[in-house]
């Protein structure tokens, strides 16, 4: 039972202080699942159903990255080297 507050025109309202909690039998506080898994069952779970699957396609994305970074780095160093020239001619 919940204690009632009763405001009566009163500047603080009155509060029943019989009130008793209710103990659950048999709660303790924990968890349902005690124990977790380790990161490294987690782990091996990915890398043996998981991971296999969408190796291949990841590897060809990195690859296409990698290229494409490439050029831009090469284009960026010579339009820089052109940029030297361009001013060591002034």
């Amino acid at each position: 039972m919940k204690p009632t507050s009763l405001t009566a025109h009163q500047r603080f309202p009155l509060t029943d202080y019989n009130y008793q909690s209710v103990t659950i039998s048999g709660y303790r506080g924990r968890c349902a699942k005690s124990v977790a898994p380790s990161f490294r069952n987690i782990s091996r779970h990915y890398f043996q159903k998981e991971a296999r699957h969408d190796f291949v396609g990841e590897a060809i994305v990195f690859a296409m990255l990698i290229i494409i970074s490439t050029v831009a780095v090469a284009s960026g160093a010579q339009a820089a080297v052109q940029l030297c020239r361009a001013f060591g001619a002034l």
